[in-house]
């Protein structure tokens, strides 16, 4: 996820991480902070091609206000896809991007899902194919997207907050009694030991290597070096073999199915 899109879906699940996850419905479901229903982007089908909206950030389990805010649940992703497949009236699936990414969870299954399409996928960005969103529109058939939109972000991170010393502040000192030299870290008021700086730093790298397993597989053209977090334009991005063509609108990618 690109840096300046974190701090808003941190704080966007951090209010409404107590909300029930819902089944999945026919259509996608959202409603605003009323709790009132709202119209959401939902998949339709368009001349024989269905297409998928994958905008906003990306995450699995949300509820109707994480959706309704402008987040895509991977799991509505599949379904939207496994209904493809199976309608005969659906040729091949277009899957429209502008995410800045999103959370781990969900995001490798849902992009092996879309590898194991039977009919054609194309991505297609004229805003932002990052991170998630990029290890998602990846696994497509066919990459395309406009000049101005922005590419890659090809990564992990995982941060944490340090808020030890404004707790000594307020004479406040965490005590944390666990099981093991891993089990309670980052409780708020701590600091990260070693061994579990290394712990975390471990998980991030294993993470990334999936992803970049990923990328290498279906971008074999692209280049390690392309894949420390940077975000190209569309120009840039064809010339690493990050996509397949810059067009100027959806129209021109369509033609190209």
């Amino acid at each position: 996820m690109k840096p300046e899109a974190a701090g808003s879906l941190l704080k966007l699940f951090e209010e409404h991480r107590s909300e029930s996850p819902e089944d999945f419905k026919a259509l996608r479901e959202g409603v605003d902070f009323c709790g009132e229903a709202i119209e959401i982007p939902q998949a339709e089908l368009i001349d024989g091609i269905m297409h998928i909206p994958v905008g906003g950030p990306i995450g699995r389990g949300l509820g109707k206000f994480e959706k309704g805010a402008g987040a895509v649940d991977v799991g509505d992703i599949c379904d939207e896809i496994d209904r493809a497949e199976e309608d005969p009236n659906v040729r091949a699936l277009c899957f429209e991007f502008d995410t800045p990414g999103g959370m781990v969870n969900g995001t490798p299954e849902c992009a092996d899902r879309i590898l194991r399409c039977d009919k054609p996928t194309l991505a297609y960005c004229a805003g932002q194919m990052c991170s998630a969103g990029y290890w998602l529109g990846s696994s497509c058939d066919f990459m395309v997207a406009t000049r101005s939109a922005d590419i890659g972000s090809i990564g992990v991170y995982c941060p944490f907050l340090d808020q030890s010393e404004l707790y000594k502040q307020y004479g406040l000192q965490v005590q944390v009694f666990s099981s093991g030299k891993y089990k309670g870290m980052g409780v708020p008021g701590t600091s990260l030991t070693k061994d579990q700086q290394q712990f975390m730093l471990m998980r991030v790298k294993e993470i990334a290597s999936m992803f970049y397993a990923h990328v290498s597989s279906c971008r074999p053209d692209a280049q390690q070096d392309d894949m420390q977090g940077q975000v190209f334009l569309g120009e840039a991005s064809l010339g690493k073999g990050l996509i397949d063509a810059v067009v100027t609108d959806m129209d021109e990618a369509l033609e190209m199915i």
